[in-house]
């Protein structure tokens, strides 16, 4: 996709800091982190979401997260790595990504939950059952 800050990245027309690459996958360093070690995990191939892609391409992606955040823990020793995966994105960028973020003790961030604040209203046996049916 042209107007892809990602897709340009993958075709080198916008600079990256690549910390891996395969013929499938690219990893590069956020370029505003939360985090020192902050990475950006993308498949080659432009999606929005996870139903842009086959089973298979998911695979890929995620054995490219397991191996860079082997590489992260190894480098940064960090205590654990928070993992966020951006899909269908509206206020970022539109193309699936992965986010790798080095965690450390007191690094003042919160738990994965503590991104979102919406409080449901039915219990979670009545959503578990519409997902269901879904």
């Amino acid at each position: 996709m042209e107007d892809c800050i990602f897709c340009k990245i993958v075709n080198n027309q916008v600079n990256s800091v690549r910390t891996y690459e395969d013929e499938n996958t690219i990893a590069f360093m956020e370029a505003t982190p939360s985090a020192p070690g902050h990475v950006m995990v993308i498949s080659k191939k432009h999606g929005k979401s996870i139903f842009d892609y086959e089973g298979k391409d998911l695979g890929v992606l995620m054995d490219t997260v397991s191996k860079v955040a082997k590489k992260i823990e190894k480098a940064l020793s960090s205590d654990s790595i928070t993992i966020g995966i951006n899909h269908l994105e509206k206020k970022g960028v539109p193309h699936l990504h992965i986010h790798l973020i080095p965690r450390w003790d007191n690094d003042k961030g919160g738990i994965i939950q503590s991104i979102v604040k919406n409080v449901p209203r039915q219990s979670r046996e009545e959503i578990a059952e519409r997902i269901k049916k879904a």
